[in-house]
């Protein structure tokens, strides 16, 4: 049997970004909740995740700086979907 793909997120368990994750990767994947970006950047980095779900906007805040900032100084991540 194959493993559920892991998708590590910024936030807690039932939040938004949590139904983005499911939304778009289905709900059979493994999530994995973090406390920031970073830290969801960083199990991707570690490999407790196979893939992270980031929001490059939000409709409150506008662009989030520092998303981009993680994107540019984690070289080799790249944007696959929206």
């Amino acid at each position: 049997k194959r493993r559920a793909m892991r998708i590590s997120y910024q936030g807690r368990p039932g939040a938004y970004s949590e139904g983005a994750v499911i939304e778009f990767f289905g709900r059979d994947c493994q999530r994995v909740p973090c406390e920031s970006f970073a830290a969801a950047v960083e199990a991707l980095v570690e490999g407790r995740a196979d893939r992270v779900a980031l929001p490059i906007e939000n409709s409150l805040a506008g662009t989030i700086h520092a998303v981009y900032d993680l994107l540019v100084k984690n070289e080799g991540l790249h944007i696959v979907g929206e």
